[in-house]
């Protein structure tokens, strides 16, 4: 199939929407491959708006898990497994209630307490604050719930641990080898519910096959400045993206 019969099968857009669609997936697909995260935080807001989200929210893990492979090779050895193991049961766990609460509470009063809860949580880690040492078991699957509930009701579950691993006194890189394994993980399960709910169609494949070239460059890129970087430009980098996720969640609900 050609680009352009790929192409014919998505809605029309003019070459400087198509421009930004693809340059915000590059743009998500560096802070994916720098960071260990945030590439749906920072797509699916942009391509929404160009794309029906029915096309695009599933076409996202589809993207993330294909692009990735290369780094979860390198991911695998370094990443705290007992940590994830607890934090994938407790979201496993808290997704079911986060369709619940999505049902019953209004989704402008879910981003307040998202958009609250993490900038509290970012302005006390770039005071400093770090675990003393690891937390319990029961935490650890309370964060995962947390991280659960979250995704089931509002497709942003990733905050939760991605404060966990940041506040983690393991260190930058198996905080962000981690990160990359759960996602990875979370993106499975994403697929194989999304399938079995018949929300995967032709036009999801479509879009997530257009994607991943562009994303696959972006995430390599972000990768081999990683490697160069310093531990204190890691977390000002993340925790500044995640600073605004933060306020750009607290606006969208007051703005609608």
């Amino acid at each position: 199939m050609t680009a352009a019969a790929l192409m014919a099968l998505l809605p029309d857009m003019s070459a400087g929407a198509a421009a930004l669609v693809f340059g915000t997936v590059f743009l998500a697909g560096f802070l994916r491959g720098f960071t260990g995260f945030g590439f749906a935080l920072a797509a699916v807001p942009v391509i929404t708006l160009f794309v029906e989200p029915a096309a695009v929210v599933p076409s996202i893990p589809i993207v993330a898990m294909v692009a990735g492979a290369e780094q979860l090779r390198r991911a695998w050895k370094t990443a705290n497994w007992h940590a994830i193991q607890r934090l994938l049961i407790g979201a496993v766990l808290g997704a079911p209630f986060g369709v619940l609460a999505l049902t019953y509470l209004p989704a402008n009063a879910m981003r307040v307490m998202i958009g609250l809860v993490l900038l509290f949580a970012v302005l006390a880690l770039w005071r400093g604050y770090r675990f003393k040492q690891r937390p319990a078991t029961s935490a650890q699957v309370g964060i995962g719930f947390a991280s659960g509930l979250l995704n089931g009701a509002t497709a942003m579950g990733g905050p939760p641990v991605i404060l966990f691993f940041l506040a983690s006194p393991e260190g930058v890189a198996i905080g962000r080898a981690s990160l990359l394994v759960y996602f990875f993980f979370i993106s499975a399960w994403s697929i194989v519910t999304q399938t079995v709910a018949g929300l995967i169609d032709l036009k999801v494949v479509v879009l997530a096959l257009l994607m991943i070239p562009v994303m696959a460059v972006g995430n390599l890129i972000g990768d081999r400045l990683f490697a160069r970087a310093k531990a204190g430009t890691y977390q000002r980098i993340a925790l500044g993206f995640l600073l605004l996720i933060a306020v750009l969640a607290i606006l969208r609900a007051f703005l609608g």
